[in-house]
Parts: structure tokens; sequence; C-alpha cells
């Protein structure tokens, strides 16, 4: 598209209209006569930039104070780019796919997984919508019918039954282990096994070698894992921004 062609950028237009831009940008990059390292990517290839692109955007979300004012958009821009190359790239595997299907999958699970905002009757689905707690809960419960639901039709289908899903299956290994723990809780909590979790990690932690890597700790940093899952915060993402902006006060105390 020639410079005349582009967009005015002061007409007004709905929000979101960027948003078919930055698809047409990315169908340009990966055409034949785009951009030649562009047509080299694959998913696998793309998996360290998307590593680095979030990591920059949680930088920026730690300490804002030592960004400057556009730098969470200009950081999630690149993170953009990352989600428009892959469905991209979808488009060339077998069944394809594209950027459609992934909005599609976004829109189709927050309709579901929010009632209160989507359903038929939203002002029955809960008691007190202004209750985050009430929301969470609502959250876990619509995960766990999903998964129920999943179960019925692979039994319907003739497909053998799937063998119970670990807690642990399928996180990251390079996941912190804070964030592992909540993805854990999280699981838990959804299927209802919260109390069969805690009971398991009091057993761990009462092992006659416990004291040899900080058993005592690490059932009380499970807590307080816990309790922050419980209320919808990430405690990785507590910790993180703590250390960020404590050297940040560091360095301007000192001088630094």
């Amino acid at each position: 598209m020639s410079t005349a062609q582009r967009p005015d950028p002061t007409d007004p237009a709905p929000r979101g209209s960027a948003l078919l831009r930055a698809v047409e940008v990315m169908e340009a990059l990966r055409a034949p006569s785009g951009d030649a390292w562009t047509h080299r990517q694959t998913h696998a290839s793309l998996a360290r930039y998307l590593l680095e692109e979030t990591h920059e955007v949680l930088e920026v979300i730690d300490d804002p104070a030592g960004h400057g004012p556009g730098a969470l958009p200009d950081e999630l821009g690149d993170l953009l780019f990352q989600i428009l190359f892959h469905a991209r790239v979808g488009q060339e595997e077998e069944p394809a796919w594209d950027v459609d299907d992934v909005a599609r999958s976004f829109v189709a699970k927050m309709e579901r997984r929010n009632p209160h905002v989507f359903g038929d009757a939203p002002d029955q689905a809960l008691e007190n919508p202004a209750d985050v707690e009430q929301i969470i809960a609502q959250w876990h419960a619509v995960k766990a019918q999903e998964k129920q639901q999943d179960l019925q039709e692979q039994g319907r289908a003739g497909a053998a039954p799937a063998r119970p899903r670990g807690w642990a299956e399928g996180i990251p290994a390079e996941l912190p282990a804070l964030q592992t723990t909540a993805k854990i809780v999280h699981r838990a909590r959804s299927a209802g096994g919260l109390e069969q979790l805690l009971a398991a990690a009091d057993a761990a932690a009462a092992a006659e070698d416990a004291g040899d890597w900080g058993g005592d700790l690490g059932r009380a940093l499970l807590d307080l894992v816990v309790a922050a899952e419980g209320r919808d915060d990430d405690p990785e993402t507590a910790l993180r921004a703590l250390l960020a902006r404590t050297v940040r006060e560091l360095e301007q105390g000192t001088g630094a």
C-alpha cells in the first residue's frame, strides 16, 4: 500500500480499525514479494522472540516509572506482532487456521466464562456482580464444566476415556516456581481438589528430610500462593514488581 493509500490518521474510525491494518502489514511481510527473513520463520523459530517480547512487556508493567509514557503500547505492539506472525504461519498449515480463528477462540471463551456479562440472563448469574470472589469462583466452575463436557464428548465419540490430567501436566519447565505453583493451585481449585493438593503438600513437608530442603518454608510459600490465586493475583508478578521497584529506589537513594 502506498503512502497515498494509507488511511488519514485524523479521520474518525471505529476502535480496532488499526488491527485490520496490522493484519495487512503481516500479510505483506509474509507474501512471496515481501520480506525474505519473514519467509524463513516457523512457530519454533519465533518462540524465542515471543518469550523476549513478553519479558520486555513485563519489565514495563513491573516498573512503569522507570520507562517512558509510551513504553507499554510500544512493547505490546511488539508482542502483537508475534501473535499476528504465528497466526499468519498457521494459514500455511494443514488444517489451516488464521488470526480470525484466534479471535474466535478468545471471544467464545470469554463469553462462556463470563455469563454475568454475556449470558442469556446476566442479572441472575451472580448474587453480587461487584464481588470479585464470586466472579473468580464462577470462572473456576465454568472451566470445570468445560472439562467435564469434553470428557462426555469423547465418550460419545467412542474415544478411549482420557486419563485424569495431572495438575502439573503441560506446565513449561522453564516457568519460575511461584508461577508454576500458582497454575497448579488454579487447576486444583478448578477441579475441586485444593484440599487434596494441600494435604499432599503437608505430607511432603513432614518428610524426614524436609529439614534438608526447607520443607517448612516451601509449605509456607504455598499458603501465600493459595491466598494470591484466591484473589486472582499472580505471586510471581508481585515479587518481580517489588524487586524492580526496590532496586530503583535503592539506585535513586544512593545516586547510582
